[in-house]
This record gives structure tokens, sequence and C-alpha cells, in this order.
């Protein structure tokens, strides 16, 4: 039997363990025991039951945002990965999150009884939301400086529309004061003549454990949300994370990033929209010349038509009038041998009793006038 090095055995294990899903992923719940807060900003501790102890490790970078102080006893359930330390020849857990074994079952009991006492004084009712409206142009975010989720936020509304103003409002999102830095915000914003005209308000964080997310449950912080004149767009957390901010407020969202995409039209489709409807409405209305234009033609060509026939009937009736004025022309009575007869005042003489001996009398024949003076005038009866 070959003999192998403490390196090589060492190496094996932690390739064992290292490919097991199970120690990958895995929940530890248990007491602590041998704190050491190391000078470094790293724990150091193990976790212990009645029968076995396990050694742990929290590394600065994810105890940073751990919301309480680690103690001696103090039963917690831890997530991680197991490790094995090859110089030293012993696993350990890589703690990546704490939770107060005590506190877990009470933040749930205490998550449902705010919900039921709030939804029953009326925050929760949809008739108290307001709309979103929709072309906002300043949004407000009431959320971390420096988390994740600020700049996704700026960067999804940048993206989308680029018209909108972006105005931060840093509070703290987590620990025990957080809740008090939220709301005071919400409320601030409010009442400040500075910022009366933000049309959306975006209030959350990234993600996180329970304890993290719990200002967001917070009633001070419902309160200040049902409160806010301004409508209020909740984001916490992850898609499976359900905070009491997310029943009050006038819309929520599973994350930061949903609720930027939500807050703010997309610019580029209202264009394209624009556009469509512009081809759309130029397309309608050469129709619609095309058709008044055909219209006018028809019209056009009617009223010539009747022109034509009333030109032809009064044309008709002209001459039917020229005909008559032309029968009844005395000139071409004169002209068959009658004679027109004036007195001296050139009024026709119709009767010979308008006649005397002795007067003047001018009579018209067709190539002429003659003057004669009347002799032996003779009534009919006298002829």
């Amino acid at each position: 039997m070959s003999a192998y090095s403490v390196s090589i055995i060492n190496e094996y294990i932690s390739r064992l363990i290292s490919t097991d899903p199970l120690l990958g992923n895995v929940s530890v719940t248990g007491e602590i025991s041998n704190l050491n807060y190391h000078y470094t900003g790293h724990i150091y501790f193990s976790v212990t039951d009645r029968n076995s102890t396990l050694k742990c490790f929290y590394s600065k970078s994810y105890n940073d945002r751990l919301p309480f102080v680690l103690e001696e006893g103090m039963e917690v359930v831890l997530s991680g990965e197991i490790n094995v330390y090859k110089k030293g020849g012993y696993y350990s857990l890589f703690v990546k999150d704490v939770q107060k074994k005590s506190e877990k079952g009470n933040l749930a009991v205490q998550f449902e009884e705010m919900k039921k006492r709030l939804e029953a004084e009326g925050l929760f009712d949809q008739a108290h939301k307001k709309p979103l409206p929709p072309f906002p142009e300043k949004i407000g975010v009431v959320t971390s400086s420096t988390g994740a989720a600020v700049e996704d936020i700026k960067r999804v509304i940048t993206e989308k529309n680029s018209y909108v103003d972006i105005f931060v409002f840093p509070v703290q999102v987590q620990g025990e004061n957080a809740k008090y830095s939220i709301a005071q915000m919400i409320d601030f914003i409010n009442k400040s003549e500075e910022y009366n005209d933000i049309d959306i308000l975006i209030v959350g964080r990234g993600g996180g454990s329970q304890e993290e997310l719990w200002p967001f449950n917070e009633e001070i912080v419902a309160r200040a949300i049902y409160n806010s004149k301004i409508p209020v767009i909740s984001a916490v957390g992850h898609e499976t994370d359900i905070s009491i901010s997310d029943f009050v407020a006038d819309a929520a969202c599973p994350t930061p990033t949903k609720a930027a995409e939500t807050a703010v039209p997309d610019i580029k489709m209202i264009m394209n929209g624009l556009d469509t409807m512009i081809s759309d409405m130029s397309t309608d209305l050469k129709g619609r010349l095309r058709f008044s234009e055909q219209k006018i033609d028809n019209l056009m060509e009617s009223i010539k038509s009747d022109f034509r026939y009333r030109i032809e009937r009064y044309s008709q009736t002209i001459e039917k009038y020229r005909i008559a004025l032309e029968d009844n022309n005395p000139l071409k009575v004169l002209s068959k041998g009658y004679a027109v007869v004036r007195d001296e005042n050139n009024s026709i003489i119709k009767s010979v009793d308008d006649l005397r001996d002795g007067r003047t009398v001018k009579i018209t024949l067709k190539d002429g006038t003659v003057l004669l003076t009347a002799k032996d005038v003779r009534g009919e009866q006298n002829v």
C-alpha cells in the first residue's frame, strides 16, 4: 500500500467536500461559542449543539452588513458552505449569512400581526392608492446612496427615458435607525417646497436577509408611505421578498430595477409609435384628399353639365323671344302697308275721334314720315 503525504490527503478531502452539492450551500443551527472578533474584521467562532461543534469563519466582506452583534450562547441559523483549511487539516463553515434563531420565528409573527392590523385600518385599501403619472418628469429615489440598487435604478430610467430628472435621497436601509431614516425622508420630500413637484417616489433597496429588509416592515415606514401625497413605488429585495411597504405603496415591484422600468415610459417605443401614427395619419389623409378631389371633380363636372343645360335652355328661350320680337317689329308691320299716325305731341292716334279737321298729324310709313293736315274727318259710320 502506497503512503500519501498529508498535503495530498487534505487536498483530496478538500476536492470531495467542494464538489458535494449539499455542503456547497448549507444551513446550520446551533449556539455560538469561542467567539473571536479579529482585528482584521473577520469573525471566528464555533457553533455547537449538545453533541458536536463546528468551526466557523465569517469574512469581513459579509459581516459588515450584520445588523446585530454576535454573542456567546446566542442561538443562530448560519448559511454558507463547508471549506477545508488544508494547512491546518480541518474543515469549517464559511458563513455568508446569520440570523437569530429566536428572532427568525418572531419576525414572521410580527409581520403577520402588523399586516392584519394595518389592513384592518385601511392602509392597504385600493381606493386610497394613487395612480402613477404616465409621463413623469421627476423621479425621487429613497434608498442607500452606495448600494447597487440606486445605480440600477438610475441606469434603467436613463436608458428608457433620458428626459426624466432623477433625485436620489440617501437613507439608511438596514439597522435599528433605518426605519426612522426612511420615514423621515419620505415626510421631508412631501413637505419640501423644493421637491413638491416630484412625480413619483421609488422607495426600497436590493436583496438581503430578513433582518436586513425589516425596516421596510416597520409601522413608521408604512404610515409615511400611506400619508405621502406623491405616488410611491415600493421596491424591496428580490422577487421572492414581500414587505409591508409593498402592501401600503401605490405600486409594488419585486426589485428596484423593475420599479425603474415601471416608473417611466420607454421614449423609444413612444417615438416609434408616433412615427407609425404619423405614417398612418398621412396615408389616411392622402386617401381623404384623393376622395375629396374626386368629389370636387364630380361636382365640377355636374356644375358644368348643369350650366350647359341652362345655357342651352336660355338660348332657346332667347331665340323664341327674338322671333316673337321680330314678328312683332313695327317696321315689319309697316312694310306690309300699315302706317302709324301721331299727333303734334307725338302721341299715337288710335281713333278718328281724336282727329278734327285742320289738325296736323304725322304719319310714319316703312321708309319715312310725312306731315298731313286732317280734312274731312269721318267716323266708321260715315265711311
